[in-house]
């Protein structure tokens, strides 16, 4: 078993910053079972759209979001019907569109960054998170900062739509725009390791290298399943 670093005097900053921005964070349990969410704040859900900066919209990250209520019921899932298919085995997939973002990967991005807010090994008013991708990542890690209360940084390829950077810039994200298009990987990780060597307020959030990335699948996206 990993042994968690615990730095307690970040702890109380990031506890003393989340209580003046009035930000619960949300156990995994709480992501798995809607049921589990506290009734308060299932009424503090229901006049904010899914997409609005908030911070109650960290209870939206999961796989139960019913779009008509605004809170929450079965797994969102289409079957794909044997006409299409042509097999006999039914074929389920489950939907991601009505998370935040209209992504799952906001559910990948906060497993990332939470646990270190919570053991203090990421400082929320000192430090910056940077998220790589070609986009759904880096949008969800932006909205995530911008729900726990620090600063994001994006940074994906200059061929992705003007949509992305717009809306990445409208929520106050810093974005760097790197050469290419959704295949131009590399270069988005050489952007990275240039600001490990000249930005100390910076952390990198690496979705490939990050253990909260998978360990969010295994019990939230499993559990769906």
């Amino acid at each position: 078993m990993a042994k968690l670093k615990i730095n307690a005097a970040i702890v109380r900053k990031n506890a003393a910053l989340c209580r003046k921005r009035k930000i619960v964070i949300p156990t995994f349990a709480q992501m798995k079972d809607h049921t589990l969410i506290p009734a308060k704040i299932k009424t503090a859900l229901k006049p904010v759209g899914l997409w609005d900066i908030n911070p109650v919209n960290l209870f939206r990250i999961n796989w139960h979001n019913d779009h008509n209520t605004g809170l929450f019921g079965g797994v969102n899932c289409l079957e794909i019907p044997k006409e299409i298919t042509g097999i006999d085995a039914r074929v389920i997939g489950i939907v991601g569109k009505y998370f935040p973002t209209g992504a799952h990967k906001v559910g990948a991005a906060f497993a990332c960054l939470a646990p270190r807010l919570v053991t203090g090994e990421f400082d929320a008013e000192a430090q910056k998170a940077v998220w790589p991708s070609t986009g759904n990542y880096c949008r969800g890690g932006a909205f995530d900062s911008k729900l726990l209360g620090t600063t994001p940084i994006a940074i994906l390829p200059e061929g992705m739509s003007k949509e992305r950077f717009a809306w990445l810039k409208e929520i106050g994200a810093e974005v760097i725009a790197t050469p290419g298009t959704e295949s131009n990987v590399k270069e988005i990780y050489d952007k990275c390791w240039e600001i490990k060597k000249t930005r100390k307020d910076c952390v990198i959030f690496n979705q490939f290298e990050e253990m909260g990335n998978p360990t969010w699948h295994y019990h939230v996206t499993g559990a769906a399943l």
